[in-house]
């Protein structure tokens, strides 16, 4: 082994063996305060929102008490003879508001009733005949205490609190307060997050109201409360607060693995820790060992800097040793391509700028616009509009294709080059085809390659358009915003091809630039995932679609 290996054997161990110790410690030391952390604030909640929960249920209790001994509630439990249209006064005036008033003051109360033995006809449905009591859920429940009995059906989500008046010892009457469920204990399920779980228990010990944002097998297969606590014990960091307004047993419950992950990422925002106890070591062993590696490091580096282009040779050593002579060796390799590359590539780059240089310039932008521009205003002075709008449209067309000289340009200087070009071949056509734009405006500023849809336009005009025989002839262009990228499309309902046929449109070479060079084009600058799409069906039209990844090589052009 290299004594470069040797070093860094020697301080992986030697750093390996302090870090152990601390990780442990550390883990034995917060584990035990995480949990109980978790726990005081699984209790510090529970109680929180049972107080809350108390509280509701005691302005509840007041209101019921309040109800019982009203002196309007007692006339109307006394007056058993009494004229109906009387009795329908003395409801509306006086037993209407006082039962229905409170509703608008507590969202939680959906109803609140009086059956008594003085009602003979049902109103509304404040005031119901004492003899109908059997027909509500709860009558079965109603134990023979005077005091406020809380009623609580789960699986129905159904609460009411109840009291039953007395003369002596003969039920006369019957209040009910009836709540809504989800409002009472949503303040409870709140509380319940992700991997969280809360119950809540009458005094008979019956399940009143549960929930788990999570599954397990053994809570699913217990089948009352008493096994269910007995689940919780085994594997759940749960804690459970007593209500004594209404005798309810509150509990929340949350999975040991659920608190063991966080110990896990209090132990890993410790891991900083341990890196600076192991960064000191490495830092002195590597002081060290880089006296002993520097003309390594510095080859390595120059040599990185060669295979990103920079043909010169920065490093430099006079020792005998085989780091020198793999040194010497490397400047002495960069000499001889450098002379290569002057030579040879240099010479063949040079003769072709060149040659695109002397191409160039056979084609004179300005000569052409200003010949295109006399030519217009010949026209005009001549009266041939005709001939004015189609100079225009030549002169549109090739000042966005030549672009002075740019590869990509906008998606709306695209735009205007294929409006220039559809003019002409309007005019050509004698307007016997119709087109269909649909542009989104937040497209028009990204970049796109030039000269994209021309042939492709061209190809829809002349192997769809100029081959149907019957009905209108419509070419669609869409220029619109697709996810992450411009969705370029053309689309015509011309003779169209089988989908076999269409797919191998992007590997024929034409003639011309056809769609096998403006595939190629796209799949060089983009990638082969957005490689032209064709989708055609004979006699309905073909559409071909192009996809352009918004904001790429924009910084570029």
């Amino acid at each position: 082994m290299k004594y470069r290996h040797k070093l860094t054997i020697l301080l992986v161990v030697a750093s390996l063996v302090p870090m152990v110790i601390l990780a442990w410690y550390s883990h034995i030391r917060i584990s035990s305060m995480s949990r109980r952390n978790e726990v005081e604030d699984m209790n510090s909640m529970l109680e929180q929102i049972r107080e809350g929960i108390d509280s509701q249920i005691e302005v509840y209790s007041s209101l019921l008490n309040y109800l019982t001994y009203s002196p309007d509630i007692e006339e109307i439990i006394n007056e058993k003879d009494i004229d109906n249209y009387i009795a329908y006064q003395k409801y509306t005036e006086i037993a209407d508001p006082l039962l229905s008033v409170p509703k608008s003051y507590h969202d939680a109360i959906l109803q609140i009733q009086l059956f008594a033995e003085s009602i003979k006809v049902r109103h509304e449905y404040t005031l119901v005949p004492l003899a109908q009591i059997d027909k509500e859920w709860w009558n079965d429940r109603l134990s023979d205490d005077m005091k406020i009995q809380w009623l609580v059906e789960g699986s129905l989500s159904q609460i009411a609190a109840v009291r039953k008046i007395y003369r002596g010892a003969n039920v006369e009457a019957v209040l009910c307060v009836t709540l809504d469920y989800d409002k009472l204990f949503q303040p409870f399920e709140n509380i319940i997050n992700e991997n969280c779980g809360g119950m809540i228990l009458d005094s008979d010990g019956n399940i009143i109201y549960r929930k788990e944002n999570f599954k397990d097998e053994m809570l699913e297969k217990a089948k009352d409360s008493a096994q269910i606590v007995a689940a919780l014990d085994k594997k759940y960091a749960s804690v459970n607060s007593l209500s004594e307004e209404s005798g309810w047993h509150f509990f929340l419950y949350k999975p040991q693995s659920v608190i063991d992950s966080t110990v896990s990422q209090i132990l890993i925002s410790e891991i900083p820790l341990i890196g600076i106890c192991a960064g000191l070591i490495l830092a002195l062993g590597l002081s060290f060992s880089r006296l002993f590696t520097r003309k390594i490091e510095e080859l390595t580096e120059n040599m990185n800097q060669v295979s990103q282009g920079v043909r010169e040779v920065t490093v430099y050593s006079d020792s005998e040793d085989e780091v020198g002579l793999l040194i010497r060796g490397f400047q002495s390799m960069m000499d001889e391509i450098n002379r290569l590359f002057k030579e040879v590539y240099e010479s063949k780059i040079a003769l072709k700028e060149f040659e695109l240089k002397a191409l160039t310039a056979q084609i004179n932008p300005h000569f052409l616009y200003n010949s295109l521009s006399i030519i217009n205003w010949m026209a005009i002075r001549s009266d041939q509009t005709e001939i004015s709008r189609v100079t225009l449209a030549l002169s549109t067309f090739y000042r966005t294709a030549l672009s002075k000289g740019k590869d990509m340009v906008t998606v709306e200087s695209c735009i205007q080059n294929i409006e220039a070009y559809l003019e002409i071949q309007l005019v050509m056509h004698d307007n016997d085809f119709r087109i269909e734009w649909k542009i989104d405006p937040d497209v028009k500023g990204e970049i796109v390659p030039k000269l994209l849809l021309q042939p492709v336009v061209e190809n829809a005009l002349e192997h769809g358009l100029d081959v149907k025989e019957e009905g209108e002839k419509i070419l669609k262009l869409s220029f619109v915003q697709d996810g992450n990228d411009v969705l370029l499309m053309v689309e015509d309902n011309g003779a169209g091809m089988d989908q076999a046929e269409a797919e191998t449109l992007v590997t024929y070479q034409a003639v011309g630039y056809g769609l096998k060079n403006v595939n190629d084009r796209i799949c060089l600058l983009y990638g082969e995932d957005h490689k032209i799409r064709i989708y055609s069906k004979k006699g309905e039209g073909t559409r071909v679609e192009m996809r352009i990844p918004k904001g790429v090589l924009q910084s570029e052009n």
